[in-house]
């Protein structure tokens, strides 16, 4: 580990914070894993109880202590509620990332881990998917669940994501040019998946008159590589999608509330000139919601949309970017919208990334219960502004048999 010490933080980096822990048990109180499991280890507490031990020498990473490192969504609703302010998400990622050397990382989650870094990959998954919305999603899904398990369910989440609703179309502008460089980073979902927010956020900029930079090589912004715990695969990420954005820029702008959150831990896992680069970019770094709410934008007189609209925050935007507003601000400008706000709305949706695939049961009972509060408002439509959040809430409302769709509040503009 020694020779890693220079680049990423380890273990025994975090060993005063692990060590502030009072076992006051708050974290108990909000954590949406025990709220479903019942166990001690599952919250951060109990996980400080074991890591203490590893620093201190009396435990070893093994199968069984890996296995409760997966046991965390990375939500942080443990860190505001903790007296002591310790962030236990930049903690396990930091466990897992050494309990992976001696324990790997499953076979399933590598494979997906090792796609993310290839765009041609990527390419491919997209070629599958086409083929996947072709030929029937239901028949392929059960074939693929036969074979993979987990990962054919997975592939279900995917249905709401598949049908785009926004075509992106060239409008003319209605404001006068803006002279910002801005740099749009799309992230997998809309460059892969489904290019229905990409569009819309596209058709929005563009009509109010900014101009938008895509560059063709950025890559995955890496969230779920570092959540893992694969900092080698996440710095490597990093260090490309930094080259990629000149030094002129005025801002990046994310629709994605994972792909914004992890440019702030982008100077931690770069070195050089490109750490210092990182630093600035990450103060540059706005998602789409608050970049509008700051801007008198143009919404169309004839715009009107009779529909009752709950929302759900994602973790990655309300507690890793503090944006929480301007996502409801933007929904509330459009004429006709009923707007309910739903229970626990900053309550962990239960996707976080590959969570869903490692432990479904879990992920299935939080993302069930955000489903009946979405249920019980009785919203036309739920808006939420991260693709993963897409994938939890639909889950959610799957096992609920509900067809509420979901959309980002900015393919209603």
């Amino acid at each position: 580990m020694n020779e890693e010490k220079t680049k990423f933080k380890n273990l025994n980096d975090y060993a005063e914070d692990v060590y502030k822990c009072t076992k006051c048990g708050l974290c108990q109180s909000v954590c949406p894993v025990y709220k479903a499991t019942g166990r001690e280890t599952t919250v951060s507490r109990g996980k400080f109880t074991l890591l203490n031990g590893i620093i201190n020498g009396k435990l070893k990473f093994n199968k069984k202590i890996a296995k409760n490192l997966e046991l965390c969504l990375g939500c942080k609703a443990c860190y505001d509620f903790c007296p002591s302010g310790i962030s236990a998400e930049e903690i396990i990622a930091a466990a897992r990332h050494e309990s992976s050397k001696i324990n790997g990382i499953g076979f399933i989650k590598k494979f997906i881990l090792a796609n993310f870094k290839s765009n041609f990959r990527l390419s491919l998954l997209k070629i599958g998917l086409d083929i996947y919305k072709t030929l029937g999603i239901n028949n392929i899904t059960d074939l693929i669940s036969k074979v993979t398990g987990n990962l054919g369910k997975y592939l279900t989440l995917f249905n709401s994501q598949l049908k785009e609703n926004t075509k992106y179309k060239k409008l003319k502008p209605v404001k006068p040019q803006s002279e910002l460089n801005i740099v749009y980073f799309s992230g997998c979902i809309n460059n892969y998946v489904n290019s229905s927010i990409k569009n819309a956020v596209l058709i929005v900029l563009e009509k109010n008159g900014f101009s938008v930079n895509i560059p063709k090589n950025f890559t995955c912004c890496g969230i779920a590589a570092r959540s893992s715990g694969d900092f080698e695969s996440f710095s490597q990420l990093a260090e490309n999608n930094l080259k990629q954005i000149p030094d002129d820029v005025d801002y990046i702008i994310t629709d994605c509330a994972s792909c914004g959150s992890v440019w702030e831990f982008y100077p931690d896992f770069t070195e050089g000139k490109l750490k210092e680069k990182a630093k600035i970019l990450a103060g540059k770094t706005i998602n789409i919601n608050k970049f509008l709410v700051e801007r008198e934008i143009y919404i169309p007189e004839n715009s009107k949309i009779s529909k009752k609209i709950t929302y759900h925050d994602p973790c990655h935007l309300k507690r890793f970017q503090n944006v929480f507003e301007e996502p409801r601000k933007i929904i509330k400008q459009i004429q006709g919208i009923d707007f309910k706000e739903m229970k626990d709305a900053d309550v962990c949706c239960g996707a976080a990334g590959t969570f869903c695939i490692s432990q479904p049961e879990i992920s299935k009972a939080i993302s069930s219960e955000k489903a009946q509060n979405i249920l019980n408002t009785k919203a036309d439509i739920v808006c939420t502004s991260c693709a993963g959040c897409k994938i939890g809430l639909s889950q959610g409302l799957i096992e609920k048999n509900s067809s509420i769709p979901i959309y980002h509040p900015v393919e209603l503009l």
